[in-house]
């Protein structure tokens, strides 16, 4: 394994790697050689897996250059054709490389086999499975894990020697292993026992020809609120972790203080959810200041038309895609102080941060923002700024790309 690899990964690097293995025309990487990109879910899961998805094929496509070399594996695929992915696209695969039957490794093996795929680039692949020994006997040459969730609560002393010694006795398992945040990378280091220098942190990219500020109030028009109100947008999951609950008290208790000017618009939530939350503002002041807006396919619209981004996780969270995309659309972020969660800011830069679970913190924040429009332009243009530095999809796709590169090489 190698000792090289790129540590924190923030902007274009590719034209510093080795240059036998590129394309001399355009100074990008090369592996001149099939590669496929695995995805533990089925097809057309949903607008969280979208954008990574993108990216792996843009990654993919700077390393190959040809389509017909690119390979995509998911789950299943009763969902039809990937929509991330040309509807011409030439290769797609139900491999489920998580699964425990004999049967399935072995068609994982015979296609790897059958296509020459050398390398192999899996979303969560964890550190051991029954189909990687397989998939090594079948031509397999170097996997690399992009880890889109923590690996391990951090550990110390016994517990971590022996997850360590685990992890270097499994030698069919990753080469290599990307996370979203220097957090998650801690999990995996002094968590899981994965050697730090078999480890990158890549950032979430968004496009920023996509994600942009727009000042025709498209979110108020479109969910009937008042243009005047500072537009409040979470958007996520709502699962007890994710703090929409914080985010209605906070609202509360703005409305208890006599602030009517504030509003929350909450996307994510499927049928039935919404109901759920009811009791936190229903018959409250706030009840005409909250919103759930569903899934929404005009994300970028909403996030451009907004003021403000807000995520309160209570529970572990990492770089999130929406705070990246807020940020981009000259969002000032206000974020819970959790994890890699809090890497998505500058303090007093691009955004706040505030205790998890404190909606008092979380609505004074608020409050501040709301009575500085000059400080809330100020930080979304800072934050716009920091995406385009740091966090933008070309940086992105470009640093995969470089990390996949630096294995391809350290393994031939």
């Amino acid at each position: 394994m190698s000792s090289h690899y790129p540590s924190v990964v923030q902007r274009d690097i590719t034209a510093s790697l080795p240059a036998p293995n590129s394309d001399s025309s355009s100074g990008a990487p090369r592996l001149r050689e099939p590669m496929m990109v695995v995805l533990h879910t089925g097809s057309n899961t949903g607008y969280a897996i979208e954008p990574l998805e993108r990216a792996f094929l843009r990654m993919a496509q700077t390393l190959t250059q040809d389509d017909g070399m690119i390979h995509f594996a998911y789950r299943d695929l009763e969902r039809g054709h990937p929509a991330s992915l040309p509807a011409d696209f030439p290769n797609v695969a139900a491999l489920d490389i998580r699964s425990e039957s004999p049967q399935t490794i072995a068609e994982i093996g015979d296609y790897i086999a059958q296509h020459g795929i050398r390398t192999v680039f899996a979303f969560d692949a964890p550190v051991t499975l029954r189909s990687y020994g397989p998939m090594r006997r079948a031509g397999m040459r170097r996997l690399i894990s992009y880890q889109g969730a923590p690996m391990s609560s951090l550990n110390r002393g016994l517990r971590l020697v022996a997850k360590r010694l685990e992890v270097r006795l499994r030698t069919s398992g990753p080469d290599h292993y990307i996370f979203e945040s220097e957090a998650m990378r801690r999990t995996a280091v002094s968590g899981r026992g994965i050697p730090e220098r078999n480890t990158s942190v890549v950032y979430l990219g968004a496009d920023l020809t996509k994600f942009v500020r727009r000042d025709d109030r498209y979110a108020h028009r479109e969910f009937g609120i008042p243009e005047h109100r500072m537009l409040v947008v979470y958007s996520g999951h709502m699962e007890e972790r994710k703090g929409v609950r914080v985010l209605l008290r906070a609202v509360v208790e703005l409305a208890s203080r006599g602030i009517d000017t504030i509003h929350l618009l909450v996307l994510g939530n499927q049928a039935g959810e919404a109901e759920t939350f009811a009791s936190c503002y229903v018959g409250t002041p706030a009840e005409n200041l909250i919103t759930f807006g569903g899934y929404r396919r005009d994300i970028a619209a909403i996030f451009g038309s907004a003021d403000v981004g807000a995520i309160a996780s209570t529970g572990w969270d990492s770089f999130t895609m929406s705070a990246v995309e807020m940020a981009a659309c000259e969002l000032p972020l206000v974020v819970s102080d959790l994890q890699g969660l809090s890497e998505t800011v500058d303090v007093g830069v691009t955004g706040f941060t505030f205790e998890p679970g404190n909606a008092t913190m979380l609505a004074d924040r608020l409050q501040m923002l709301e009575s500085n429009p000059d400080l809330r332009s100020t930080m979304g243009k800072a934050a716009r700024q920091r995406a385009h530095e740091r966090h933008s999809l070309e940086q992105q796709v470009s640093a995969l790309a470089a990390v996949v590169h630096s294995a391809a090489y350290d393994q031939r």
